[in-house]
């Protein structure tokens, strides 16, 4: 094994956990495999409930890894290890290290002890510097898919398929989020929110802006915005393949409800309609009032509805 790893990738992958698990082969003494912890011995019990003394974890104390808990980890790793295995220094979210912590680092991952490796875990490995990045082996995580997501909240946390198939389609390839979405939006609210998307055009400006408070207020609103584009998407695919969409379709228990607005747009206002909302979620994300930017996305749908789109043409 190399002295130190970067694990990166999305949140929610499994990066911290491959840390622990590969801190539990180093140590395992009842493996079968080799690189296969036997989740059994004491040592993987200990790893397992945080008290193996050398398997040590820094993670943000407030907003950042600070140079005390570096210096800290330092100081154990001048002596041996001791139970006699291999030692494991985890770094999780090291892209938090702040300046004096980073630097204090280099000097660890430049010298490691003997039988000592480091496992720094980052999302944001450009936020790191240079020379931490040159002294790590990279291993990149990937987004995992929606089936694989399914699967795990089937068998770890005893969703419903139908709502592990939701919460899995939103969730961006990550395991932890589509977990976070489970416990924080209600799966029957969605037809709420999709109903609010269905009656823009019909909407007065108004009652926009009043819908547009209440939805700031009670709900997490790149949610809404992300559930909104998986309609949208769901809106396409029954433009195009019709009878035949099937499974294809996120919300394939609103099949007919989705069959009966597709009627209503075109692809190219469909193509529209999924840029304005990501342009949206981009404009939020860089801190614009979610209000606001909600306000600015239904307005600008309903002046440009079809039946909106229809009236003005007849006018002209």
């Amino acid at each position: 094994m190399a002295h130190a790893y970067l694990f990166f990738g999305p949140e929610g992958v499994g990066k911290r956990l491959t840390a622990l698990t590969l801190a539990k082969a180093m140590n395992c003494t009842s493996a079968k495999e080799v690189g296969i912890p036997c989740e059994r011995c004491p040592s993987c019990i200990k790893v397992n409930s945080s008290s193996h003394a050398d398997v040590i974890l820094l993670e943000p104390e407030g907003e950042v890894i600070k140079i005390d808990q570096v210096r800290d980890m330092q100081r154990r790793l001048r002596y041996r290890p001791l139970e006699g295995g291999h030692r494991a220094c985890i770094i999780d979210s090291a892209d938090r290290l702040n300046d004096a912590a980073s630097n204090a680092l280099l000097k660890t991952l430049e010298e490691p002890p003997d039988e000592t490796h480091l496992l720094l875990i980052t999302s944001r490995p450009h936020q790191l510097l240079p020379t931490i990045l040159s002294r790590c082996q990279w291993v990149r995580f990937k987004p995992l898919s929606i089936g694989h997501i399914v699967q795990i909240l089937l068998k770890s946390h005893s969703l419903e398929e139908e709502k592990a198939t939701f919460y899995a389609s939103l969730a961006g390839g990550s395991a932890g989020q589509a977990l976070a979405l489970s416990n924080r939006v209600d799966f029957q609210k969605r037809t709420d929110w999709l109903r609010a998307f269905s009656d823009i055009p019909e909407k007065t400006v108004e009652e926009i802006f009043e819908t547009c408070e209440r939805l700031s207020k009670e709900e997490e609103v790149n949610d809404l915005l992300e559930l909104w584009k998986l309609w949208v998407r769901d809106l396409v695919v029954l433009q195009i393949q019709g009878e035949d969409a099937g499974e294809k379709l996120i919300n394939h228990d609103l099949r007919v409800e989705a069959a009966e607005e597709a009627q209503k747009y075109s692809l190219d206002r469909l193509d529209w309609v999924f840029g304005l909302i990501s342009g949206v979620q981009k404009s939020i994300a860089l801190k614009a009032n979610p209000q606001l930017a909600l306000e600015t996305l239904m307005l600008e749908m309903k002046k440009n509805s079809p039946k909106n789109s229809e009236r003005d043409a007849d006018f002209r």
